[in-house]
């Protein structure tokens, strides 16, 4: 026969989710990982990003439209605030608090593509952002990505605009890369094959 659930109970386990891994989380209430996950299931809160209101960094690197390097690179280099959990297994994640990310994007507005992000697609999206995005597109401002590592897809798209006959420039408009790092690429993978 299975041990009933105390209010008591119910809260240590909402406590430690994403503090902890369900292993450790199970072994300190003297229960089974399976008793755990099935309580979580009924009490609906299975997620950790639902349960803490937060997104991890691969989440606001798509709503950004940026790569998660960039995003990991902000945290470590920027002072980008988050919160380093552990899900139901031993992985890791870093989320991020909306709200924090706006006041950080505020005093950074020099490393974020505003156009690029949907108009409400991170609530609660500040007034000023409205604004910054219609300057970027009235104005067709580009921000300049920091160096970031070329993908095996970047490559590729490379390659295939150039047999287009595409220009470096018109090639790095697309990809976010400035003209003399797309030719320097493209002349290394060239070269490689």
């Amino acid at each position: 026969m299975s041990r009933g659930w105390t209010a008591e109970d119910v809260t240590e386990l909402k406590e430690h989710i994403g503090t902890y891994t369900l292993a450790t989380i199970a072994k300190n209430m003297d229960r089974s990982v399976t008793a755990l996950e099935v309580k979580m299931k009924r009490l609906g809160i299975s997620s950790t990003k639902l349960q803490t209101g937060f997104i991890t960094t691969g989440e606001l690197a798509r709503i950004l439209h940026v790569d998660r390097r960039t995003v990991k690179c902000w945290i470590k280099n920027h002072q980008l605030s988050h919160i380093k959990k552990v899900t139901r297994s031993i992985r890791t994640f870093y989320f991020i608090d909306p709200v924090a990310f706006w006041e950080w994007a505020e005093q950074n507005k020099d490393k974020v593509q505003f156009s690029n992000i949907a108009p409400h697609a991170l609530p609660p999206e500040p007034g000023w952002v409205g604004k910054e995005r219609m300057k970027e597109h009235t104005y067709k401002l580009t921000k300049k990505r920091s160096y970031q590592t070329w993908t095996t897809k970047e490559d590729e798209q490379l390659l295939e605009m150039r047999k287009k006959g595409m220009t470096y420039k018109d090639i790095g408009q697309i990809l976010n890369r400035s003209s003399v790092s797309v030719a320097r690429r493209y002349e290394r993978i060239r070269t490689d094959d």
